[in-house]
């Protein structure tokens, strides 16, 4: 076991990969925990708006970047595109094996449905008089932030998968980086202590673990993408907070 950490610690020091994961994984707590000491602002219209310009930056801009955008040429960068799961239809990826991931990913889709009802039921029945509710979210809003924690996710597993050349070993360590970067955001730290925002951490959580297997099964980020939307609009719909609960605004995530 020591060998092994040795051997993955030595190859993220030489890997300029990795000054990616330190640079997102900084860029995040930073972010997060300036707009924690100025959360005031957040109702301002134009903070809000320049909140959502730094997601889009950091959720989809530098994936973009370690996989090749400006300026080095186009998908000729640190990452390649099966590392992130992005498949397309030929090649590697014929019919026949979308059809099989796509089963997979329904399959472990259904049971995990299953399993967070049974788990947010159970959840409900305590007689504390507190519920595990989801505040109310257009559904153009989930659509964007599934979007933006999928290709997150895949850059950090696809990352750590091209440093230590171990697919298993870059998908858990993924994981891993995930939580860690959470942990740094105290408005996700926040959330875990007020009953409105709870579900959304319990959820996000749970889906990360999921989608994560997922990608082990299949390879395939648009599987894992599906899967994602299918649980988050399945469980809103189950754990719909009442229309005019509103929560307090808390931060970007």
């Amino acid at each position: 076991m020591d060998g092994l950490w040795a051997r993955w610690t030595s190859a993220m020091a030489a890997s300029p990969l990795a000054l990616w994961l330190v640079g997102s994984l900084l860029a995040y707590a930073v972010g997060a925990n300036l707009l924690w000491l100025q959360k005031s602002a957040l109702r301002r219209p134009h903070v809000r708006w320049l909140v959502q310009l730094g997601r889009f930056a950091f959720y989809l801009v530098i994936p973009y970047l370690a996989l090749g955008g400006w300026p080095r040429r186009p998908y000729q960068g640190l990452l390649s595109l099966e590392h992130m799961g992005i498949a397309g239809l030929g090649g590697a990826w014929p019919v026949t094996r979308w059809l099989e991931a796509a089963g997979v990913g329904l399959g472990w889709g259904v049971l995990s449905l299953v399993l967070l009802s049974l788990a947010w039921a159970s959840a409900n029945r305590r007689g504390d008089g507190i519920s595990l509710l989801f505040a109310p979210s257009p559904w153009w809003v989930v659509l964007v932030d599934v979007l933006y924690l999928q290709v997150h996710w895949a850059f950090y597993r696809g990352a750590l998968t091209a440093i230590v050349d171990d697919a298993y070993a870059g998908v858990f360590l993924g994981l891993g980086l995930v939580f860690l970067e959470w942990s740094l955001n105290p408005f996700w730290r926040q959330g875990w202590r007020l009953a409105p925002w709870a579900a959304e951490r319990w959820l996000r959580a749970s889906v990360a673990l999921i989608t994560a297997l997922i990608f082990l099964l299949t390879r395939n980020l648009w599987v894992c993408l599906a899967v994602h939307l299918l649980l988050e609009f399945s469980m809103r719909q189950v754990g719909r907070e009442r229309a005019g609960q509103q929560a307090e605004v808390l931060g970007p995530e």
